[in-house]
């Protein structure tokens, strides 16, 4: 199949759904397709990163990436004069088999491009979760429209369904995200610089106010008070490094490390890390949770709905109110001093991330519903059987 993934998060912008979009236009090349990475022209700056492995698909920019701030967190739109005719003549040209808008209801370029789609098969995947939508309510019958210009939803968890049927009646098929479990690996080497004995909490994330890096600063401060033996790494930028630098207990600076912005270098932080650590606020799945899990580091996480379909009945981590500070901070505690439960915790998200969310397992998982939409033509060319544990998540 010939394959456009569309989508305003993309390299060299970090994030889940660039994770997301770059792994599975990887997983989908392998498995024989011919991929191409829609998204727009992103100039490298000090919060952007390029990958640094050679590509097996190909990208095609349109347009200017701009920076707003919404739902808590710092999002892009796609702007530019004829983006619609420009998008329009790609397509007609490219004839692809398949148009995949990731956040197919952004402005502006997903948007764009479902409205715009000449393909067989129009998908959208839906990635956020939100309380509520002040742009849907006012929107609700034009944004319809563009939902039944779709032959197909995908939503990566059951919580993207919850806020999405405030506004939309419709079906979604659930698709979770993936890792790579060959990249994220328990044996990955431990970074020297924090192997001198200390137990390391580990926060990775973009500085956004929902990530959640304030409670992790206070909830560190009251670690300390009982448990000096640790460390805080932080990995991670933003406009708001200042602020959060600012409220940074300054006499506990020798033990918070901010590491930066870190891209071909996050399986080495997992892997020197004791605990991984997410007060995240809003979340639909969570990426760095399989990060986390593949690599064997126990988790400390919100007790969010994203989170908790992830972290079946906390046997790879424990869930805490998502405000509460005193709350991360007890849980930490609890695995700061059980070497034991961070390691039996470790060792099933490993297990959990090996048998269930795994690229290969994901991606035939999205390639059957492409298959599925276009009226089963073309399986035996395309695919193998689907794991049946890889169903289960559907039902």
């Amino acid at each position: 199949m010939k394959i456009a993934l569309v989508s305003e998060y993309y390299y060299p912008l970090l994030g889940g759904i660039t994770e997301h979009v770059h792994n599975l236009a990887g997983a989908l090349s392998k498995k024989g397709h011919e991929v191409t990475v829609v998204t727009h022209n992103l100039k490298p700056r000090k919060y952007h990163h390029f990958p640094d492995e050679p590509l097996t698909f190909t990208v095609e920019r349109f347009g200017k990436g701009i920076p707003i701030y919404s739902n808590g967190s710092f999002a892009r739109v796609t702007l530019g004069r004829g983006l619609g005719e420009n998008l329009t003549r790609f397509f007609e040209r490219e004839k692809f088999d398949v148009i995949h808008a990731h956040s197919p209801l952004t402005p502006i370029l997903p948007l764009v491009a479902v409205r715009r789609s000449n393909a067989p098969v129009t998908v959208g995947t839906f990635h956020t979760y939100f309380d509520r939508s002040h742009g849907y309510g006012l929107l609700k019958k034009k944004f319809m429209e563009s939902m039944n210009m779709m032959d197909g939803r995908i939503v990566v968890s059951d919580a993207c369904v919850e806020a999405l049927s405030r506004y939309f009646d419709t079906d979604y098929r659930v698709i979770p995200n993936g890792v790579d479990t060959d990249y994220f690996h328990p044996d990955t080497p431990m970074m020297p610089e924090f192997d001198d004995g200390k137990l390391n909490i580990l926060f990775v994330g973009r500085f956004d106010p929902r990530n959640g890096l304030k409670t992790m600063l206070e909830a560190f401060r009251l670690v300390k008070r009982q448990y000096d033996n640790c460390r805080l790494i932080v990995v991670g930028d933003g406009p708001l490094r200042p602020y959060y630098r600012t409220i940074m207990d300054k006499k506990l600076a020798e033990d918070i490390h901010f590491a930066g912005l870190i891209n071909g270098g996050r399986p080495n932080y997992y892997a020197s890390a004791d605990i991984y650590c997410t007060p995240c606020t809003k979340a639909s799945f969570g990426v760095v949770l399989l990060e986390a899990m593949a690599s064997a580091t126990p988790i400390v996480a919100s007790d969010i709905n994203g989170y908790r379909l992830v972290m079946d009945d906390n046997r790879q981590g424990i869930l805490v109110p998502e405000t509460s500070a005193a709350g991360f901070a007890e849980a930490l505690m609890r695995l700061l001093k059980d070497p034991g439960l961070r390691q039996r915790m470790g060792q099933e998200g490993r297990r959990t991330a090996v048998d269930v969310f795994s690229w290969d397992l994901v991606a035939t998982q999205v390639e059957q519903y492409y298959l599925e939409l276009m009226g089963g033509q073309g399986i035996g060319d395309f695919a193998g059987p689907v794991p049946e544990k890889i169903f289960a998540l559907n039902e």
